[in-house]
């Protein structure tokens, strides 16, 4: 869906304006500053989108670093670290990496 309202709205827009202009005779007779801001705000659409996805994934990544931080404090408190807390400290260090995949 994200794929759809990204990519193919924008081009369909974009020849919808290019058939309303004249048709594709000639790139001059359709490619106008109308048509050169559509370009551009597909385009300004796509990075967006990409770095919001990025942004979210790095979101992500610090709430886990976050809560394996939690962990760590709470499995040092007494200043011996069980098994048990080791099994935690691994699971939210791998939750980290999660992340990314």
């Amino acid at each position: 869906m994200k794929k759809i309202a990204v990519v193919y709205i924008p081009v369909v827009l974009l020849f919808a304006h290019a058939a309303h202009a004249g048709g594709f005779a000639t790139v001059k007779s359709w490619m106008s500053l109308e048509v050169a801001a559509l370009v551009l705000s597909a385009v300004l659409t796509v990075i967006g989108g990409a770095l919001g996805v990025v942004f979210r994934r790095i979101s992500q990544t610090l709430k886990a670093v976050g809560e394996f931080m939690t962990e760590l404090g709470t499995a040092l408190e007494d200043r011996r670290l069980t098994r048990e807390e080791l099994a935690a400290l691994i699971k939210e260090g791998s939750d980290i990496f999660t992340v990314w995949k």
